[in-house]
């Protein structure tokens, strides 16, 4: 029952940690897919600036 407990908690961790930097990465104007192709809204941006 401990293990279980303590289990939940660091897969809630994970996923605040996980969801926190994706919104710094959003909020900063970053892509946050971590592979930015072409369907990604931010690869036109990231490509307009590099011209």
């Amino acid at each position: 029952m401990i293990i279980e407990i303590i289990l939940t908690i660091i897969i809630a961790s994970l996923s605040v940690f996980t969801l926190v930097k994706s919104a710094k990465k959003k909020i900063s104007g970053k892509c946050d897919c971590d592979s930015c192709s072409s369907h990604c809204p931010q690869y036109n941006n990231k490509n307009k600036e590099k011209k």
